[in-house]
């Protein structure tokens, strides 16, 4: 009988180290798989990048006279020597334009539209983080008039 009892103890300190064995290689499994691996479209080991393309500007045209946007005008974006045509969108108040996209930097905004005096921001500001520009919204004012 004695022999009996030392044989349980013997198996209960096995199977205690086997569980224990088992859940210690467990988390080491689990901890490397959760290491951050470097590849396309990452930049720093702990940021996954999204693969959309962010418009970098934002604008509405609105017109000075009556505070209505006007969604027919053709805007651009200037940006040393390079010329960026915004895109018309669907925006749900109305109208607006935008881009370029991914482009950070320092831009000049213009608008233009028949029966108005051509109008521009400047020295808009366009900043980017480890993944995409953070987009400016801006509202350019057009005058009537030629």
């Amino acid at each position: 009988m004695l022999r009996r009892r030392v044989h349980w103890r013997r198996r209960g300190l096995l199977d205690w180290v086997v569980r224990t064995l088992g859940a210690v290689v467990s988390l080491a499994l689990v901890l490397h798989g959760c290491r951050s691996v470097k590849g396309p479209g990452v930049t720093d080991p702990g940021v996954i990048c999204t693969m959309i393309a962010v418009s970098s500007l934002n604008v509405a045209v609105r017109d000075t006279a009556t505070g209505q946007r006007v969604c027919d005008a053709s805007v651009v974006a200037l940006q040393g020597g390079d010329r960026y045509e915004l895109d018309r969108t669907g925006d749900p108040q109305g109208c607006g334009y935008a881009g370029p996209y991914e482009r950070s930097g320092i831009f000049e905004v213009r608008a233009t539209r028949p029966g108005y005096q051509a109008a521009s921001v400047g020295n808009v500001h366009v900043d980017a983080d480890e993944c995409h520009v953070i987009p400016v919204s801006l509202t350019v004012d057009l005058r009537p008039g030629s």
